[in-house]
């Protein structure tokens, strides 16, 4: 059985957020950018994901061992393979109804829409940019601005915490 952090798996995914923000040049990036901005955000789909980022970490913690593992994905498929790689990540997101490329999109959709939302929310822009509106959906900024202060609270249990 393998046993690499599957929280690490996870983080990777959040962090690579930023990067799937950036234009691409190669046609798996754009595919993947296009899945992206096609997918629609609910709360249904974001407390699926809290939840199973959550049970990630809760699981990092029960495995010591598996902490400081690093993971880096180049696109949507890798990070789906290596989701798959480890039964015990497949099976918490199965526990939350999702696969590994739904909880990789639906990460990284969140990440993109909460980090363009907060900023507008932050002052940086008064409104969006427009290659901005290339890469993240009117419609999901448009959500994550109404939902911001529930989607805030929920994407703070996704964060690790630090033992007292």
């Amino acid at each position: 059985m393998h046993t690499r952090s599957v929280l690490s798996i996870a983080l990777a995914i959040a962090i690579t957020a930023a990067a799937f923000a950036q234009p691409r040049s190669r046609a798996s990036d754009d595919a993947d950018q296009r899945e992206l901005y096609n997918y629609s955000l609910t709360m249904d789909k974001i407390r699926k994901v809290a939840d199973a980022t959550a049970s990630f970490a809760d699981f990092a913690k029960k495995h010591p061992e598996l902490q400081g593992q690093s993971s880096n994905s180049k696109n949507l498929d890798e990070m789906v393979r290596k989701f798959e790689k480890y039964p015990e990540a497949v099976a918490i997101l199965k526990q939350q109804g999702l696969t590994p490329r739904e909880y990789a999109v639906g990460v990284l959709t969140l990440m993109q829409a909460s980090m363009a939302v907060g900023f507008k929310k932050s002052g940086a822009y008064k409104e969006y940019p427009p290659d901005m509106l290339k890469l993240v959906s009117k419609p999901n900024l448009d959500f994550v601005d109404q939902h911001y202060d529930e989607i805030v609270k929920l994407t703070a249990k996704m964060q690790p915490k630090d033992d007292q």
